[in-house]
């Protein structure tokens, strides 16, 4: 918008640098209407929520998993997956903007995108560490036959609601409407995130850290 000239112009352009192109009483702040300033306006708005909202999400998120394992440390491993999820969804975001792709560009159509995402990572990751503790109980404290029976069951439970979930949005990628075809990439693109989050990264963490919640005492 540097290169838009708002007003009339005419030969005499003493108007830009005399007491009118100055804050004062007298000034009136130039503004634009219709479309553009529909579009400009929805843009600011969207660049200022693109970080708020994801991370009251993620706040939220935090707080009901420490409320529903008891465990900071859960509920932090947690929103580290969400954290790598939402950062795969700006830089996904920044290329479309690098190769001026404005229907996947960071805009305000793709916001809600960025709440399902971390929303179905961490769904993933909650069944994850839930079984992780059953096993382990059944295990007698068996890391490796635990993580084994979890992958067996949970994690490939995990893998066919992703497969499940892809096979519904793929379609909309042909679609001609740039929201619909946005949502799909993005959500595409998150859920082939979550499940390496869920079924890789977050049993190495848990093991790591050896949260009590799955290691005990019980």
């Amino acid at each position: 918008f540097s290169k838009v000239y708002f007003g009339l112009r005419n030969e005499d352009t003493s108007g830009d640098s005399n007491e009118l192109s100055v804050d004062g009483p007298g000034y009136v702040r130039p503004g634009i209407g219709g479309f553009l300033g529909a579009t400009e306006a929805t843009r600011e708005v969207a660049m200022d929520n693109w970080l708020i909202s994801p991370l009251q999400t993620a706040l939220a998120i935090f707080l009901i998993a420490a409320l529903m394992f008891r465990s900071v440390m859960v509920s932090a491993m947690l929103t580290v997956t969400l954290f790598i999820t939402l950062f795969a969804q700006y830089g996904l975001g920044g290329y479309f903007t690098s190769v001026e792709n404005w229907s996947g560009n960071l805009a305000f159509h793709l916001l809600v995108t960025l709440s399902i995402a971390m929303g179905l990572g961490v769904d993933y990751g909650i069944y994850m560490i839930s079984r992780l503790r059953e096993e382990m109980q059944a295990t007698d404290g068996n890391w490796a036959q635990a993580l084994r029976n979890t992958q067996n069951t949970t994690g490939s439970a995990v893998i066919v609601s992703i497969i499940v979930l892809l096979g519904s949005f793929i379609p909309l990628v042909g679609t001609t409407l740039a929201n619909t075809w946005g949502l799909a990439v993005y959500i595409g693109w998150a859920l082939i995130i979550d499940v390496f989050t869920a079924l890789m990264l977050l049993p190495l963490m848990v093991k790591w850290f050896k949260p009590k919640y799955v290691f005990g005492p019980y």
